[in-house]
Order: structure tokens, then C-alpha cells, then sequence
């Protein structure tokens, strides 16, 4: 009889337990720990395809990663919000007490929530989520936990989609188009598209840290002169030489940073488009690889991220704000009618003023912040242009790619010397006031990895 009950207890016992949910603690873990990696990357194919501009593009990278941060923080306890820091963020919505969460799932779902809200196709973020849940369901996680995990990470991101909803980004659509000057050092658009200058009204975007979009100023550029003995000229003929003087490595140099995310060629009566990353994206892809390199974990990931991806949309704020001050005619302009009618630059001049280069100041800015992370000789390999045939370039510091980026403006014929120099003093300053200000640790000391 005895015997009859202890089977009879022991067959119970594994029917309870194998009606137990899968729960895969460390698949999860091991899973979750490149999950932002990926997610930045998918991010990054989503803006190629809807051809967002540099500075629309990095605003989306911000939010997105703002998001993703501040889903991951009720994990660790010595990570804190960045609620009270950012410009008008309110504190974050808390987990309910007495539920249990995973939170990697909250923060990929904040970061989905922000990327389907500020993407044109919220179907290619969908197609993406729906893929991941099919992973984590297939690792073993227990539904209870899966959907409070979603319900936070949602409530997370739809918090930060509020705020980003108020930093006049709706309202700069309906603003007017750049007013041209027929002033001789003015902007004027440029071939082959001859297109409309982009995001003249950027500096009206509410900044993440910064005072003002004024706050980061760059010294004055070189004032406009058309004779040859003139200082503006020789920076023009230096531009020149560079095109008729070749050089494979500053060719190449000027076509792996060209970020261009919508370049135009002509075919016969056709035109057509190739669409690439974003300068910002480029960036964000570096971070990749050194967050990789490092093997961090998913939070130091986030940490990484978001204060990269600020500085860098603080960086085209504060960039955007001097182009249209400036409002500086491009070398292509003023060489075809000053040096040479029937010069071409190497690479395709951007539809936006001159001064300063955009990816010299934000270039400096990813660099500053990375380097505050990581140090000053962070030496690696930058692949992120393999996917265009474009070779590897290796860099012995954050601060010797972003300086190559700058000369690579020269190098492709559409900057001048104090766009790159004073570009990237204006960029350094933003990069050091974001990673300053931001507190991600619960002490006063910025992380170092």
C-alpha cells in the first residue's frame, strides 16, 4: 500500500512539474545581452530605407535609446534615471510593486514602442518584434513575466514619445522654407539635384542638455573674398588641388566617412538614388563594435548608447543653428564660378550650408563621449562601410577617426578648412557639456569601462 501511494505521489509530482512554464533564466540572459546591438542596427536599416535626414535621423537614435535606458534602470541598482536631467522629461513611470518584470524585455520594448512612432513604416519594426518575442518564447520565459515586462516597456516608451512630442519637431514641418540671398558668399543650391536646403529650422528643436542651440558656438569662418590673393580663395584652392591632384588614400578617406544618406547619379534620361547610413549612424555603429569589443553588459550597452546617441543629436542642434547663421556658400559653388567652371567635387555636396561641417561637429561629439567612456587611446577597427565595399579602417583613438572624418570633407570637395577645425572645437564642447551633465550612475563620477 505504501508503496502504491509513493508512486501515486511521484507521478503527481512529475505532472506538476511538467506542467511548469519554461523559464530559461540564463538563455535569457545570454540572449538579452546584444539584444540593444541588434536593435540600434535594425534601427539603422530602417532610417536608410526611409531616408531620413542626418539631423531628423539622430533625433529618432535619441529617443529610441533615452527609451531602451530608462526601461533597463529598475534592474540596477546603482544606474539612475535621467528623468530631471533631460530637458523637460518628467520622472519615468515605476514598476507596480508586487509584479515581477524582465526588464531587457521592458527596454526592447520601450525602444520598439519610440522606433514604430518615429519611423515612416511601423511595419518593419513590427516584422522585427514579432521575431524577437518568437526567440524569447522559444528560450523559456513565463508568460506573467513576459507581459508585465511588455506592459512596462510600453508605458516607458509611450512616456518618452510624450515628451518627444513636445520638442517642436511637428511644428518645424510647417515652418517656411530657407529665404536664399543673393549675396555672393551666400549658400545657393547645389548639382546635381539643386535641392531645397534641409531642416532650416532644426535650431528650433527643444535640445536634450544644452541651454540653447546657441549654447556651443564655433569661432566666425574665414570672411568671403573672390580675389586670389584673398585668404577665402586659397582655402577654396586648396579644395581645388585635392581633386586635381589624386590621391587613392584621400579618396578613399573622403568615401568612407561621405554618410550621404540619399546620393543621386545620373544613367542616361534616369536618375537614381543609393541610399547609406547617416553620419550619426555611423557613429552609433562604432559604438556597436566597441560595446562588442568589450563585451558589456546590456545595461553599460544602454549607458553607452544613450549618451552617445545625445551628444549626437545635441551636436546637429547645435551644428544646424550656425549653418543657418552662417548661411555659407559651399566650395562647389564657389569654385565652379570663381577657379574653375567645369570642376566637380569628389563626393556629392549636401543640400545645407557650409559652415560649419556637420560631420566634423558631431563626429567630435560621439568621439568626446566615447572617450570620457572608454579613454583617450582606444584603439579599433571601424567596418561599418564593408557593406558598401569600402575596406576597414583602423584608428588609434575615438579622436583620430573623428579628426579623419573632418578631413574627409576636404578631401571629397565639399568643405573648407575652418568648417572641419572650428566644427570639431564646437563639437568637443558638446560632447563634454552632455557627458558633464548626464549622470547615469548614482555617483558623481562619469562611468569608465
Amino acid at each position: 500500500m505504501r508503496f502504491l501511494i509513493s508512486c501515486v505521489f511521484l507521478s503527481l509530482l512529475f505532472f506538476v512539474t511538467s506542467c511548469e512554464e519554461k523559464h530559461n533564466q540564463a538563455g535569457l540572459d545570454a540572449f538579452s545581452n546584444t539584444q540593444l546591438e541588434r536593435w540600434n542596427n535594425n534601427l539603422s536599416e530602417i532610417i536608410i530605407k526611409d531616408i531620413f535626414s542626418p539631423p531628423v535621423a539622430s533625433r529618432i537614435y535619441a529617443y529610441a535609446n533615452i527609451a531602451a535606458y530608462e526601461a533597463l534602470v529598475p534592474a540596477y541598482s546603482n544606474y539612475q534615471s535621467l528623468g530631471g536631467q533631460l530637458h523637460k522629461f518628467n520622472e519615468v513611470p515605476k514598476p507596480e510593486a508586487g509584479k515581477e518584470y524582465y526588464y531587457p524585455v521592458a527596454s526592447i520594448k520601450a525602444f520598439s514602442t519610440v522606433c514604430k512612432k518615429l519611423t515612416l513604416v511601423s511595419e518593419n519594426t513590427e516584422a522585427f518584434e514579432k521575431e524577437y518575442l518568437a526567440q524569447l518564447q522559444k528560450i523559456g520565459i513565463r508568460k506573467e513575466v513576459l507581459k508585465n515586462s511588455l506592459a512596462y516597456g510600453e508605458q516607458v516608451g509611450q512616456h518618452v514619445l510624450a515628451w518627444a512630442g513636445k520638442d517642436n519637431y511637428l511644428e518645424s514641418r510647417a515652418m517656411t522654407r530657407h529665404m536664399l540671398s543673393e549675396k555672393p558668399e551666400a549658400w545657393q543650391p547645389t548639382p546635381p539635384d539643386y535641392m531645397p536646403a534641409v531642416e532650416p529650422h532644426w535650431n528650433t528643436i527643444r535640445p536634450f542638455v544644452m541651454d540653447s542651440a546657441a549654447q556651443c558656438k564655433p569661432l566666425k569662418p574665414t570672411p568671403f573674398d573672390s580675389l586670389p590673393a584673398s585668404k577665402f580663395y586659397k582655402e577654396a584652392y586648396e579644395i581645388y588641388k585635392y581633386s586635381k591632384e589624386p590621391d587613392d588614400e584621400k579618396t578613399l578617406i573622403a568615401r568612407f566617412w561621405d554618410d550621404n544618406p540619399n546620393v543621386s547619379f545620373t544613367k542616361g534620361h534616369a536618375t537614381f538614388f543609393r541610399q547609406k547610413l547617416t553620419p550619426g549612424g555611423h557613429w552609433l555603429s562604432i559604438a556597436t563594435s566597441v560595446i562588442k569589443d568589450k563585451k558589456l553588459n546590456m545595461m553599460q550597452a544602454a549607458e553607452t548608447y544613450v549618451l552617445v546617441s545625445t551628444s549626437l543629436a545635441d551636436g546637429f542642434i547645435s551644428c544646424w543653428d550656425a549653418k543657418y547663421k552662417h548661411a555659407t556658400i559651399r566650395p562647389e559653388t564657389y569654385i565652379e564660378k570663381y577657379i574653375d567652371p567645369d570642376w566637380d567635387p569628389i563626393i556629392q555636396t549636401p543640400p545645407f550650408p557650409e559652415f560649419p561641417s556637420g560631420h566634423s561637429v558631431i563626429s567630435a561629439a560621439a568621439a568626446t563621449a566615447l572617450t570620457n567612456l572608454f579613454g583617450d587611446n582606444y584603439a579599433f577597427t571601424d567596418s561599418t562601410q564593408l557593406m558598401l565595399g569600402l575596406p576597414v579602417r583602423k584608428f588609434k583613438s575615438f579622436y583620430d577617426a573623428s579628426n579623419e572624418a573632418g578631413k574627409s570633407r576636404m578631401y571629397g570637395g565639399i568643405h573648407f578648412q575652418p568648417a572641419n577645425e572650428y566644427g570639431a572645437r564646437q563639437g568637443r564642447e558638446v560632447g563634454n557639456l552632455v557627458t558633464s551633465r548626464l549622470k547615469t550612475r548614482k555617483t558623481n563620477q562619469i562611468a569608465k569601462f
